[in-house]
């Protein structure tokens, strides 16, 4: 999106040193090179980096590109330290960018740092423009139940899962919540809505799998390890899946 221009330094005689802003031309070429490591993410996430570097070396102050670089940092690199800061960064420059408080409050999610990670959910769900407010509200009950909250948690995520019946995360986590409780029958319903919004997820299938087979589904139990079985992406979760599979047949 088109940033304003940061004005010109003048009157350099009166100031004891005049600040360099990035011209024009930088803040294009920047705009340029974000835009390059935005479509990179997925596929190369070394390409992505460079770009967005790039980015900030032609403009310090783009919020934005502080926000993807500490996304890559976290997620693909497990830098959390310079995420961080990068983060932080962001919300310096902006600090109304609720993507980046959520995004913040994910890595103190992973980092276990559950109160910090809170407070950045919360002020994120303050903003009425936060276009995804679900995630935030989802990985909040999550923080919450790290905490020990679980009936606010359960409340939360409830909710997120109103607003997007698509959150596949939110009905992962009700899930395990229920699993955790011992309540198997709300459990399998959360694992059965996760595979139903993401039939794709591999992840879904099994959960959904093992979920049924301990309520002793086994026929239903059968059809999802079979459907991991052709979806997982790694050998790891297929030979779980073919496993269990087998065991189920005996």
């Amino acid at each position: 999106m088109p940033r304003n221009l940061a004005p010109l330094c003048v009157l350099a005689l009166w100031l004891p040193a005049c600040r360099h802003f990035p011209s024009e031309k930088d803040i294009q070429g920047a705009q340029i090179h974000y835009d390059l490591g935005v479509q990179a993410q997925q596929s190369n996430p070394q390409a992505a980096y460079q770009e967005f570097e790039r980015a900030l070396e032609l403009d310090p102050n783009f919020a934005e590109a502080h926000n993807a670089t500490a996304l890559l940092l976290h997620l693909s690199f497990g830098k959390h330290d310079e995420a961080e800061k990068h983060y932080q960064r962001a919300l310096e420059i902006r600090r109304d960018f609720s993507e980046a408080k959520t995004n913040l409050g994910n890595l103190y999610l992973d980092m276990g740092r559950y109160d910090e990670a809170a407070k950045l959910y919360e002020a994120a769900l303050n903003d009425m423009l936060y276009p995804t407010p679900f995630i935030a509200q989802g990985n909040l009950g999550w923080a919450l139940y790290k905490k020990g909250e679980v009936d606010r948690a359960i409340d939360q995520i409830k909710s997120a899962v109103t607003i997007n019946p698509k959150f596949c995360l939110g009905h992962r986590n009700l899930g395990l919540i229920w699993g955790d409780r011992g309540d198997q029958e709300r459990a399998c319903q959360s694992f059965g809505k996760y595979r139903e919004a993401c039939p794709e997820v591999a992840d879904a299938n099994y959960r959904e799998g093992v979920c049924l087979a301990r309520s002793g589904q086994l026929a239903s139990a059968r059809e999802r390890f079979d459907a991991c079985l052709s979806k997982a992406p790694n050998d790891a979760l297929k030979d779980d899946c073919r496993r269990l599979r087998e065991e189920l047949a005996q």
